[in-house]
């Protein structure tokens, strides 16, 4: 009787049991889930603070972004412009011409000073795309940013934020644009073969002023200062707090990690869509925003363009990675298709493993050749990608081994043959095994 009662007692609590425990699995699903969501939203702050610094903090990228600026032909035409305008800002064309034409022709100053200036409107883009122009273009843009970040960086006995300004130096380009003119006389390292008597008597000496534009003012460093410091420590621990709360995701979702693994994955690959998409639809709501005239917004959506490319190749990067997860996650899952690819793979894993590493090895190197994404070149990023490659590929390979013991190789294209007939069978084309000798 009492065993009766016991066993009676003990089935009733079995459904309870189990109703707690998918009571407890469905809050764990709901646990990884808003993990998940908070990494994707710190992932996009670490992505945004990362590229602000490395754009707008490292020397390198500044210089290498400004070259591909002027090389664009929109922004030639509004740099060039730019320089004309401080040619004949600094420089009375009309009464130059006036005091060196004869007394007859004095009224001829203003339409000659027009003329000239249409003529320099022309000549300024096709000077900007000198490779020599360019060279100092790419040297003044390396000068500014490394002035700004001294200044960034606490400033130095000529440069601090009390009385420092941070200048882009484009005096030498409006000298060239005036010397091409005929304005100004040829510098030692142009030449000296003479440009005519006009030229002689129409020789100026630009001001030193002409053509530096100032980026940054001494009353601004303070809040530059600040800032930069925040997007640098943005930068690291949105990072580090992205990476943790994605693992932490895997680590608790105990019995579905693969799953968990998965949508991580397309976490990284949502992350890369949406950085484009904010690139694109940012872009156009920037420029339409902060330019009015419609004469320069082609020049300034190139320039944004140009400016976030480095955006666009990390945003690339995420897409990369995660459906590289998604691959893994599915070879390693459940699925028909993965552990018919795990089956065919087994052989060679379990009796040729130097082979696998060798092959993984070389098709690892041709995409470090290649470099699609900015962490492929760097020498950290690299190490960390190859170990987590190496350690996939081991796993990946224990379980294959694990699960086809006696897999031979042959195997696969057997069953393909197989299948085939089926499919020829079932279409009425031959029978099983027909065809065959």
């Amino acid at each position: 009787m009492l065993a009766r009662t016991a066993v009676a007692e003990s089935s009733e609590s079995l459904p309870a049991v189990s109703h707690d425990l998918e009571r407890s699995a469905r809050h764990r699903r709901g646990l990884v889930a808003a993990i998940l969501a908070l990494a994707v939203v710190t992932g996009l702050v670490a992505i945004l603070s990362t590229w602000v610094k490395r754009q707008a903090l490292d020397t390198n990228n500044w210089t290498n972004t400004s070259s591909k600026l002027l090389a664009d032909p929109a922004i030639q035409n509004a740099v060039g412009a730019y320089l004309v305008n401080e040619l004949f800002t600094n420089v009375d064309v009309a009464g130059r011409l006036q005091s060196a034409l004869p007394k007859q022709a004095a009224a001829l100053a203003d339409p000659a000073s027009a003329g000239l200036r249409d003529l320099a409107t022309q000549a300024a883009p096709q000077l900007l795309a000198r490779p020599r122009v360019q060279a100092l273009w790419r040297q003044s843009n390396r000068a500014a940013h490394e002035q700004f970040l001294s200044i960034l960086n606490g400033g130095n006995a000529a440069l601090s934020t009390s009385n420092g300004q941070v200048v882009l130096d484009l005096h030498v380009l409006v000298t060239q644009l005036a010397t091409t003119l005929g304005l100004s006389p040829p510098s030692a390292a142009q030449g000296t073969q003479a440009r005519g008597v006009a030229q002689d008597k129409l020789g100026v000496t630009l001001p030193a002023s002409s053509g530096r534009l100032v980026l940054m003012r001494s009353d601004q460093l303070s809040t530059a200062q600040d800032i930069a410091k925040g997007i640098r420590n943005l930068s690291i621990i949105f990072t580090v707090i992205s990476l943790g709360l994605f693992a932490l995701a895997i680590g608790l979702a105990d019995g579905w990690r693969r799953i968990a693994l998965r949508s991580t994955g397309w976490c990284f690959a949502g992350l890369g869509i949406a950085i484009l998409l904010v690139r694109r639809v940012g872009g156009n709501a920037v420029v339409n925003g902060l330019v009015k005239a419609e004469s320069i917004k082609h020049p300034v959506h190139d320039a944004w363009n140009i400016g976030t490319g480095l955006l666009r190749a990390i945003a690339i990067a995420f897409v990369i990675y995660g459906l590289v997860i998604v691959v893994a996650a599915w070879v390693a899952g459940p699925t028909s298709s993965g552990v018919s690819v795990r089956r065919a793979l087994a052989p060679t894993f379990r009796d040729h493993p130097l082979r696998v590493y060798g092959i993984a090895g070389v098709l690892y190197l041709l995409v470090l050749l290649w470099g699609p994404t900015p962490a492929l070149r760097s020498l950290i990023p690299i190490l960390i990608i190859a170990a987590l490659l190496a350690l996939g590929i081991e796993l990946l390979r224990r379980q294959a081994a694990r699960e086809f013991p006696d897999a031979h190789a042959g195997d696969t294209v057997a069953r393909m043959r197989v299948w085939l007939d089926t499919r020829r069978a079932r279409n009425g084309r031959e029978p099983v095994g027909g065809g065959r000798v």
